[in-house]
């Protein structure tokens, strides 16, 4: 979140300004969930190269990962309303097999 976005934009900045922000940032994400639309500046993002910790070949691309660094500061955070949003109404509309553990709150991998 330290990242600018192609604006310039720090994520501290928003946080920061957000009792003056708020209404307007709430409009956006309620228009955008409603709508079922994403404005079209919150989808661009660039995979950047990030050299794993472990790894000391800095010549070979199996030590790289991409680490995804998003246009706009505001686009992680309506990413994770609407993942969390998704994760909800799958929940509580029963769409998940009990045998799913994996992504779900309050369940693992090891109780499967």
């Amino acid at each position: 979140w330290k990242a600018p976005d192609a604006h310039g934009i720090q994520m501290g900045f928003v946080r920061r300004g957000w009792p003056v922000l708020r209404e307007w940032i709430t409009h956006l994400f309620k228009a955008s969930v409603n709508l079922g639309l994403c404005p079209t500046r919150l989808k661009a993002s660039d995979a950047l190269p990030t050299l794993k910790p472990a790894k000391k070949d800095k010549t070979s691309p199996k030590s790289y990962r991409p680490v995804e660094h998003h246009g706009e500061a505001l686009a992680k955070p309506l990413e994770r309303l609407v993942a969390k949003r998704i994760s909800h109404e799958a929940e509580t509309l029963g769409h998940l097999r009990e045998e799913q553990f994996r992504g779900r709150p309050g369940r693992s991998t090891q109780q499967a």
